[in-house]
């Protein structure tokens, strides 16, 4: 199916986010031919206090890799009556498929909504199943017992970061988005083969700068670099966006997709983060993990791919704003996640602007696309 959109709303924000343009938030004007929109959750204070099971499936940008977001509120104990702010690791202690690479247990992502929810006053008790490196098709087939179960009230798929993006841009044989598209159907109705009043969430990441690098020629000191990159990089955010939004309306049974990698570029916009950490002239954080005196895991160069503290924590909020209701912005300041985490009350109350915009504004239509991603196989 061919599909096209004369929006340019979203690759002028992120292009003019180096030259001073300023802006809030990232979305784009409907399209009569794009997809349909899929079910989102409403903008309401939840009224449901019963505990809630919540399962995020995907790889490292789940689980975030790195100290000291990895083990954020890990230590979740298995069948809680309650629920807690820490999260009970799947596959913590697991051999074969499952074992984890970087030391467990984790926490993550969804150690920071779990922090979020306690102080919201809500009943979670949250679950994360995540293999690094590892597409959802793999994660299934490891682990079905644990997607699957009737437990779950909500299940949270984010895939390996390449795959929903087209070979053409990856140069990845791991990329294949019409594959991606079919294991978010294969999962969603295995969830609800289980409970069919289970919803299915999809965590839309952001675009790596490493990739926007290396589509960009790889020279950060060459002469159009810096305009490069800004395009490359709007093309990924672009290619991702599109991706989770074509996978959920050809599911049709996807309760909402979590905008992640829209608040990400907002956040660029507002001029809260930098979003070329190759320039190294800006004072702005960036929301990459990048390189610090002490990595855990260690590594030897910047890791560009990944979320920092600052990165996860605008993540979570997203996950949070979309899957609960809630109004991340009622967090504050002295919200505790960020403060473990080591960010300023100031950028967090930002971060929880940025996401409230992100979530609430936000379209599911397709950006500068011209075929449906779901069509897109590997080698393309």
């Amino acid at each position: 199916m061919i599909m096209k959109t004369q929006n340019k709303k979203r690759q002028i924000l992120i292009a003019g986010m180096l030259v001073g343009i300023s802006a809030l938030t990232y979305s784009c004007t409907k399209d009569s031919n794009a997809v349909m929109q899929p079910n989102t959750v409403s903008n309401a204070a939840p009224n449901n206090t019963n505990l809630q099971r919540i399962l995020f499936v995907g790889d490292s940008f789940t689980h975030g890799r790195y100290a000291p977001v990895r083990q954020y509120n890990s230590g979740g104990l298995a069948n809680a009556a309650s629920g807690s702010m820490l999260v009970v690791d799947e596959n913590f202690g697991q051999t074969g498929a499952r074992q984890e690479l970087e030391n467990g247990p984790w926490g993550g992502i969804p150690g920071i909504f779990a922090e979020f929810a306690y102080e919201s006053g809500l009943n979670y008790d949250v679950h994360i199943e995540a293999i690094s490196a590892t597409s959802l098709a793999k994660n299934y087939a490891a682990a079905p017992d644990v997607i699957a179960q009737a437990k779950w009230n909500a299940v949270v798929l984010q895939e390996i970061s390449v795959k929903p993006i087209p070979y053409s841009l990856t140069n990845s044989d791991i990329s294949n988005p019409a594959n991606f598209c079919s294991s978010v159907q294969t999962i969603e109705k295995a969830v609800h083969g289980a409970s069919s009043a289970a919803k299915v969430y999809l965590y839309e990441p952001w675009p790596s700068a490493d990739l926007a690098e290396t589509m960009s020629g790889g020279n950060p000191n060459a002469s159009g670099f810096s305009a490069n990159y800004t395009a490359n990089l709007t093309t990924l955010a672009n290619a991702n966006h599109n991706a989770y939004y074509s996978a959920a309306s050809h599911d049709g049974n996807i309760a909402g997709v979590a905008p992640v990698g829209e608040a990400w570029v907002n956040a660029w916009a507002a001029k809260i983060a930098n979003a070329d950490p190759y320039l190294g002239n800006s004072n702005l954080p960036i929301l990459w993990y990048g390189l610090n005196k002490v990595n855990d895991p260690q590594i030897s160069k910047p890791d560009y791919h990944h979320p920092n503290t600052y990165g996860a924590y605008l993540s979570g909020l997203v996950l949070f704003q979309q899957i609960t209701g809630v109004d991340v912005r009622t967090l504050g300041a002295q919200e505790k996640a960020a403060n473990s985490l080591g960010i300023p009350g100031s950028i967090a109350t930002q971060l929880q602007m940025i996401a409230w915009q992100t979530v609430t504004k936000e379209s599911s239509q397709p950006v500068n696309q011209t075929v449906d991603p779901c069509t897109i196989g590997s080698g393309i």
